[in-house]
């Protein structure tokens, strides 16, 4: 079997549920390929959508929260005829149906929801005939993942079925298999090998602050409080992502008890090593964490599908929740209330085993031995710009279709 993932470089979390998948692909034998959805748009496009949901992200969190909310609120309206987001991923679709006809896929599985809109494009004109799955990252059905057909439609829990329905996805597609997560992430918890792992003190409460692969929040000022609050003994440590500016500034104040790390592929072995994450609620960081079983203090920062996130881990005892000017009180509190997060854990195993990537690459195959249709009985790729030409598209922004 050989699966296309496609994913969307608009930080780093859709690009490790990518790695998930590879992984477990990889465990049943398929092969995959992971490629980015945008680059078949163009390099150019790929390169200005990650650089500007960057900036949007790390510099402008309320501009960003207020795109998604206008898109949440207009989601399903329809859009004015020749909306230039309709145009760029129409140039997409023809580009993938080519790639698709040439490489001979077995399925395709979008974790981003741009390319799956692509994928929607081709299948609504008989463009893509194998199976199509998309994976949601977010806690929520966010706005225009409804206008999406695939197969197979993941979704995070049970309990967002009827979320997912109402917004346009066939019940008879939904698997509430979970977030994907690398398989170590699902690994024991060692916090004494993790904290000599990473040079780290044997002794004392560890507070580990993530702030996003892309890295983002007030946590130059945040590192400054908990440094004069700290107990003695008790540390924090503040994973910046590819903030270097974040980094300089924490490791300019040269603080006693907080220590900022660049970007790292070790995030794992600091959440073994942590008594306590503080967090923006991103939806695939929150469900590592919570495969860890890490407890969690999530404070939203950014806003969007992540003010989402962050009340269903909170309702379902998962996580704690706090306001973005609290942080560090919060995070104090918690810490010396063991009994809470010994809870917070036991309320966390029972809900997350880690292995919803297996699950996931089981039914993508088994829908591959039920229906497996060979490309060459696809219309060919010159018929089908015309056939794109009449195709809308409900996208209505261009912030709209590039949030994380």
């Amino acid at each position: 079997m050989n699966i296309l993932i496609l994913t969307c470089n608009t930080g780093g979390g859709h690009n490790a549920v990518a790695a998930a998948l590879t992984e477990a692909f990889r465990q049943r034998g398929a092969d995959s390929r992971v490629l980015d959805g945008l680059s078949f748009v163009s390099r150019k496009a790929s390169k200005f959508v990650s650089r500007w949901h960057t900036r949007f992200y790390r510099h402008y969190p309320q501009l960003y929260k207020a795109g998604y909310m206008s898109a949440e609120e207009e989601d399903g309206r329809p859009a004015p005829r020749h909306n230039p987001v309709e145009t760029y991923l129409s140039r997409g679709a023809r580009r993938l149906a080519r790639y698709l006809q040439a490489e001979r896929f077995d399925a395709v599985v979008c974790v981003h929801v741009i390319p799956a809109l692509m994928m929607t494009m081709l299948r609504q004109n008989g463009g893509a005939p194998m199976p199509f799955c998309f994976v949601a990252t977010d806690y929520t059905c966010s706005p225009t993942v409804g206008s999406c057909t695939p197969d197979i439609c993941v979704i995070p829990h049970a309990e967002l079925a009827e979320e997912f329905i109402h917004c346009g996805i066939a019940a008879d597609t939904l698997l509430p298999a979970g977030i994907p997560t690398r398989s170590v992430f699902a690994a024991p918890t060692d916090r004494a090998a993790a904290r000599q792992a990473l040079s780290l003190p044997a002794e004392g409460r560890h507070i580990l602050l993530m702030s996003g692969s892309i890295g983002c929040g007030p946590m130059s000022a945040l590192a400054r409080q908990l440094d004069e609050l700290l107990p003695e003994g008790d540390f924090a440590t503040v994973l910046c992502g590819s903030n270097r500016q974040m980094l300089y500034a924490i490791q300019m104040r040269s603080l006693l008890r907080v220590q900022a790390v660049g970007f790292t592929s070790r995030v794992a072995q600091y959440m073994d090593s942590a008594d306590l994450l503080v967090s923006k609620p991103g939806g695939i960081s929150i469900t590592e964490a919570a495969c860890k079983g890490v407890p969690m203090l999530l404070a939203d920062l950014v806003g969007g599908c992540e003010t989402r996130n962050q009340a269903f881990f909170s309702a379902h005892g998962w996580a704690a929740s706090c306001d973005t000017d609290a942080i560090a009180d919060s995070a104090l509190s918690l810490l010396a209330d063991d009994d809470r997060r010994r809870r917070m854990v036991e309320t966390q195993r029972r809900s997350f085993d880690g292995q919803a990537a297996q699950r996931i690459a089981d039914a993508v195959l088994s829908r591959c031995g039920k229906a497996r249709v060979l490309l060459h009985t696809q219309a060919p790729a010159a018929e089908l710009p015309a056939l794109l030409r009449s195709l809308y598209n409900p996208s209505l922004a261009f912030l709209r279709i590039c949030r994380i």
